[in-house]
């Protein structure tokens, strides 16, 4: 009876072991995704891309003026958003509010989504304006959003670059793409 006992006594002991490693585990694991999770993106506003995109039907270069002529796309500011919000536009609260942000003075200072690593030279004006790439391509649904994202839609790293390079038959010469 006694080696009954200690057997369970054993079994006990390991498997609240096997408990305690799977915890201690998986508290690595979030703790992990954490700090290497993309922060979230503050905006002033809550824009609403289908709308503007699908509803009113606006390219992208109505908002983001430099995306076919320059390095950075742009990010609209309040003199963009003053051609047609000087009066509420719609029903939505969002859309008043923006009116009151853009009469009181307000810059709008919309905040970079996609950010790359300072080393990568990225160019619009050559993937969209030349290469005629589509938004979506990098961006994902973006212009399918209804609110702002909290991080991008798409990871863009090495391998999703080097990936469409090869797909579009482009260098993949690292001094093409790093500075």
């Amino acid at each position: 009876m006694q080696g009954t006992a200690a057997k369970r006594g054993g079994f006990v002991r390991v498997w609240w072991g096997y408990v305690g490693l799977g915890l201690m585990l998986t508290a690595g694991i979030v703790i992990a995704a954490v700090l290497t999770a993309t922060p979230t993106v503050p905006q002033p506003v809550a824009f609403n891309h289908r709308k503007h995109t699908e509803e009113l039907g606006l390219n992208c270069e109505f908002c983001h003026v430099y995306v076919t002529k320059r390095a950075h796309a742009g990010l609209p500011n309040a003199q963009t958003c003053t051609m047609c919000h000087q009066a509420t536009q719609g029903t939505s609260a969002e859309a008043a509010r923006v009116t009151t942000l853009l009469a009181e003075g307000d810059p709008l200072t919309f905040n970079k989504l996609f950010r790359l690593e300072s080393h990568v030279f990225y160019t619009h004006r050559r993937h969209v304006g030349i290469a005629e790439l589509e938004c979506a391509t990098c961006h994902g649904a973006i212009a399918a959003t209804e609110r702002p994202p909290a991080r991008p839609l798409v990871r863009i790293d090495m391998d999703f670059c080097m990936d469409c390079h090869r797909e579009q038959g482009q260098t993949l010469d690292c001094n093409a793409c790093h500075r």
